[in-house]
């Protein structure tokens, strides 16, 4: 069958497309997902009498999210909780699914046991090409993984999304329905729009001054707006998921430690949040020569790196010449623009991105991550906070920092300021708090920057990393650390 004609076979409404969900079924929806489509699910779980339904780092909520509705809908996170439904987890409504994305299909592909099944997965693409392709654009994630694995795949067809370079597409032939949806028109004056449902005048002015200093509107603007205007978010918060926000003088300083660890010629992992996504536009790879990018997402000024000949990819062994991600969320609107088909820029599957025989042949990696807390031993937290209480999931960090432990020259790099709370609370800690969750154990901790300097962890003792961390530890807790190590390692 030409695949023109098959399309046009699998054409339906989002109501009909959702009609083949039935009760209790796993349903999937990725990061940077369909717009429509949630909407319908939520209705067809309401009249089959109830769904699990699998999110990543949701920003919008059809209902299922809400008190009144955990009877019916079963909520798992995985990869990222995100700010937008983080309050749901700490109210134990939702669950959290502790997996890698290199490892998130390894029960279903190996046939074990244990292995849960996905049902349904709902996902955006791009109107099919000349070839019947379509795309999952810059935002590409794991989605070509979850079409090739679940039982039924839904599209929602979106004009929005455009083709991008690397391997981020499938046949029409691999989804089972299409759902067409009209483009979406954003400009400021709609951004502004959606901001009357803002009743606090004060915080809507806030919110509006936001719009106002963007230069280009995009649909990841649109998502926070709409986001903020469900949630109340403080203004900050919204300043910075526009990327409007300033690195502070702490990034600064540790942006310049940085530049001191990072040679010419590495190959950059860079994850999301702070103060790692500050890294570029704070000057950290200033003056460097031949770096190379190899990453899981982005962060604002990457693709400026490549643009200005700072990340050529000249001496990577993979890939060679070529800015490689999972997705390349992160960037600036402007920057994203630039990726849309340009060969410079790739995607691939984050299972093949990340994978550790991958990352191994990558010769000089260096993995750029955050951590919310590490102890004196050099366990790094990057999930919890207040003991058990879950900011984040894991996303790609485990599998990047490992990646550049065993990497040949190589180097696994955790950014974190030296306080949190105002200055009130230290980063560094004797021993984490009861429930603290541990995403890079001990023996792989490597090297560590705050704003007072760097700590060298491998190769050294208990003892020896201490004093490491000790010394990069904010002046007014030092005393107090090095008493509770002469009590803990003495």
């Amino acid at each position: 069958m030409d695949w023109r004609e098959d399309y046009k076979r699998k054409l339906a409404t989002a109501e009909d497309a959702v009609r083949c969900v039935g009760p209790g079924q796993r349903v999937v929806v990725p990061i940077a997902g369909p717009r429509v489509l949630p909407d319908a699910l939520f209705r067809r779980g309401q009249e089959v009498g109830g769904l699990e339904v699998r999110l990543s780092a949701p920003a919008s909520d059809p209902g299922w999210l809400q008190p009144a509705y955990q009877e019916l809908f079963r909520i798992e996170f995985e990869l990222f909780i995100g700010d937008f439904a983080r309050s749901v987890h700490d109210e134990r409504r939702a669950s959290y699914l502790p997996n890698l994305f290199t490892t998130q299909f390894k029960p279903l592909d190996e046939g074990r046991p244990e292995a849960r099944p996905i049902d349904v997965l709902v996902v955006s693409v791009s109107p099919p090409d000349e070839q019947g392709r379509v795309y999952f654009g810059p935002h590409n994630w794991n989605k070509r993984g979850y079409v090739r694995r679940a039982k039924m795949v839904i599209a929602e067809v979106d004009p929005g999304i455009r083709p991008v370079c690397g391997l981020n597409y499938v046949h029409v032939s691999e989804i089972d329905r299409f759902v067409e949806v009209p483009p979406l028109e954003l400009n400021k004056d709609v951004l502004k729009g959606w901001l009357g449902q803002v009743p606090e005048q004060e915080l809507r002015s806030q919110y509006e001054e936001l719009v106002e200093e963007l230069d280009l509107v995009g649909p990841e603007h649109a998502l926070a707006i709409r986001a903020a205007v469900a949630r109340r978010y403080p203004a900050e918060v919204v300043r910075r998921a526009l990327l409007l926000s300033e690195p502070p003088p702490e990034y600064r300083a540790i942006a310049g430690y940085l530049g001191e660890v990072v040679p010419d010629g590495a190959t950059l992992q860079i994850g999301v949040g702070e103060p790692s996504m500050f890294m570029v536009r704070a000057g950290a790879f200033e003056g460097k020569e031949d770096l190379g990018i190899h990453t899981e997402m982005a962060c604002p000024g990457l693709a400026e790196l490549v643009e200005r000949g700072i990340a050529n990819g000249r001496r990577k062994a993979l890939h060679p010449g070529k800015a490689v991600a999972a997705a390349w969320s992160g960037l600036s609107v402007r920057e994203l623009q630039t990726v849309i088909g340009n060969p410079a820029f790739e995607v691939y599957d984050p299972e093949y991105v990340l994978d550790l025989r991958n990352l191994a042949r990558l010769d000089g990696l260096h993995a750029i991550n955050n951590a919310l807390s590490i102890d004196l031993l050099g366990q790094i937290n990057s999930e919890s906070v207040f003991g058990s209480r879950m900011i984040n999931g894991t996303g790609g960090q485990p599998e990047a920092h490992i990646g550049a432990v065993v990497s040949r020259g190589g180097r696994a790099i955790t950014l974190l300021p030296s306080t949190a709370l105002g200055g009130t609370v230290s980063r560094i800690v004797a021993t984490h708090e009861e429930g603290s969750i541990v995403t890079i154990p001990r023996f792989f901790a490597d090297t560590v920057i705050t704003e007072y300097g760097v700590a060298r962890l491998m190769g050294k003792d208990h003892r020896q990393r201490a004093e490491e961390l000790i010394a990069v530890a904010h002046p007014d807790f030092r005393a107090e650390l090095r008493r509770q190590a002469r009590r803990l390692l003495w």
